[in-house]
This record gives structure tokens, C-alpha cells and sequence, in this order.
């Protein structure tokens, strides 16, 4: 392998455990559950997995510059009882609105009053859900007619979740590798003072990373609550550290400079395999909780140890 290869390949954190865990875990449930092939089941896999791939791109957005963001979940659950709760014509606005405005609170005490990441977004994960459960104490509401149809009509027997994927992916993708933020993004990741002599901005950046990755929370909302037709208060409570674990599986670096649109995509496919293949055998869905749990604490723990979460 030349060294340039070398470097790309390093760039973007894809390694033994980001490939074959995702590879083991689909040979595991093709020879071991009959109706992993199974055209509904296939559907039932990226109908699960889409919000949290949504969810896991704006992670890594913001992985790249160092940061973390724990407070997406709640994003999710406000977006969705915002679509339950206001008039179709204003709903989806104004919860894009929100989310960004979290972003922003986010991304000015990290970057202005230099609270730490992960601190800041608990702090915003714990107002913004109350914020949430306020608006809507319990499920309910009524859902918009056009997002029910986005979030669950198939196209050319296609599930609608695919088209969101695709979207998403390439959206991020272009981010990231054909524009000069995304530039930015990893060389701030990999040396954020470094950057700063050399001239380029990091302040508005990293604003811009936590207010994209509130967005994409949103935007997992509005899928996961078109596809329930109901509003949720606890709608987004798993996808805070989902998503994390999710980009480290993925070889995404949380300590910054390192990651990639396609560690991200195994990262999620791993998670979703898991909870699909434990709902084939009747495992305890708690049991998969757990499960992420220690996959995360393994994940994080295999990568380099500088200053994760600055």
C-alpha cells in the first residue's frame, strides 16, 4: 500500500473492527435466522436504522472537530411534538427552527464560553427534553398526512427510508469531501491551533457543526414521526449515545481529524443488525441496550487516547 493510500485510509478511520464487525454480524444472521432475507424483513432493517444513519451523520460533523453531542435525542423528541402539536403549514418550519437554535446554544458555549461538549449538550439534552415534555406530556397528537406518506410509502418497491438514507448520505458526503468546510472540519479536528495559525477560521465552524448536527436531529424526527403517525415526548431518548456508539464502531475518531461517511454507514448497519437479529431469536430488547453499551465502551476505548470529547 503507498503512502497516500496510506493516509486516506488513516483519514478516515475505517480499520478490522469498523469492516468486519458489520460482515460477522450479517453472516451470523444469514446462517442462523431463516427470515433475514426475507423482502420484509430487509425493509424492516432500513426502516429502523434510517433516523439513527440521519442522526449519526450530524455526529460525525461534529466528531470531526472534537466534539460530541449527547443532547440530538432530545432534539428529536421536540421535533416530534412540535409536528404533533402546530398546524401542518408551520410545524416543520418552526421545528427546524428549533433545532437550530439548540445547535447554536450548543455550539456558543463550546466554542465562545468554552464549556466542555459534553457537559454543554447534557445541560441542553435536559432542558430540551423538559421543553419537550411540556408541550406534550404523553404520545399523541396529529401528524401532518404528508409526512405519514414520506416517512411510509414505497417507491418502486423501495421503502421510504431508503430515499432518506440516500439523501442524507450524499448531502453529508458532498459536505464533507467536496466543499471547504469540510476541510476545515478535519484539519480543526486534527489540530485545531495549527489551523488557526495557518489562517482558517474555527469559532464559526464549530457553531456550524453543532447547529448541523441538531438539524439532522430534526430531520430524524420528522421521519420517525411520520412513520408512527403519533407525536412522542421520548421519542429521541436512545439516540443521544446510539449515535455515538454508532460512529466509533465506525472508526470515526472522537478526539477529532478522523472519520469517515462510510465508517458511519457500517457503524449504524452494525446496530441495526443487532437489534434486528435479537428481535428474529426473541432476545429482550433491554439485553440490547446493554449490548450497545458495552459495544461503545469497546469502541471508545480502542482509539487514541487524547483529550476525547474537547
Amino acid at each position: 500500500m503507498t503512502r497516500h493510500k496510506k493516509r486516506l485510509f488513516g483519514r478516515s478511520g475505517l480499520g478490522v473492527i469498523a469492516i468486519g464487525l458489520p460482515a460477522a454480524m450479517f453472516l451470523l444472521l444469514s446462517l442462523g435466522t431463516p427470515d433475514f432475507f426475507s423482502a420484509r424483513n430487509i425493509a424492516n432493517v432500513n426502516s429502523q436504522i434510517t433516523a439513527l444513519l440521519i442522526v449519526a451523520l450530524g455526529q460525525l460533523i461534529v466528531a470531526l472537530i472534537g466534539g460530541i453531542d449527547i443532547s440530538v435525542g432530545s432534539v428529536i423528541s421536540l421535533t416530534s411534538v412540535v409536528l404533533a402539536s402546530l398546524s401542518a403549514s408551520v410545524a416543520v418550519p418552526v421545528a427546524l427552527i428549533l433545532a437550530a437554535l439548540v445547535g447554536l446554544g450548543n455550539g456558543l458555549g463550546v466554542a465562545v464560553f468554552g464549556v466542555h461538549p459534553l457537559i454543554m449538550t447534557l445541560a441542553s439534552m435536559i432542558f430540551v427534553q423538559g421543553f419537550a415534555l411540556l408541550i406534550m406530556s404523553a404520545a399523541g397528537g396529529t401528524v401532518p398526512p404528508l409526512l405519514i406518506a414520506l416517512a411510509k410509502t414505497n417507491i418502486a418497491g423501495l421503502p421510504a427510508g431508503f430515499f432518506w438514507c440516500v439523501s442524507a448520505l450524499a448531502i453529508v458526503a458532498v459536505l464533507l469531501h467536496k466543499t471547504a468546510f469540510g476541510l476545515r472540519l478535519f484539519a480543526i479536528g486534527a489540530n485545531a491551533q495549527s489551523a488557526a495559525l495557518s489562517g482558517v477560521g474555527v469559532r464559526a465552524p464549530r457553531l456550524a457543526c453543532y447547529m448541523l448536527c441538531s438539524l439532522a436531529g430534526a430531520i430524524a424526527g420528522v421521519y420517525l414521526t411520520g412513520r408512527i403517525a403519533s407525536g412522542d415526548p421520548t421519542m429521541g431518548e436512545p439516540f443521544g449515545l446510539n449515535s455515538v456508539t454508532a460512529i466509533a464502531l465506525g472508526g470515526v475518531q472522537l478526539s477529532g481529524g478522523v472519520g469517515s461517511v462510510i465508517g458511519v454507514v457500517l457503524g449504524t448497519i452494525t446496530l441495526g443488525l443487532i437489534s434486528n437479529g435479537m428481535n428474529l431469536v426473541g432476545v429482550s430488547p433491554f439485553f440490547s441496550a446493554a449490548l450497545t453499551g458495552l459495544l461503545l465502551l469497546g469502541a471508545v476505548s480502542l482509539q487514541r487516547r487524547k483529550a476525547i470529547g474537547i
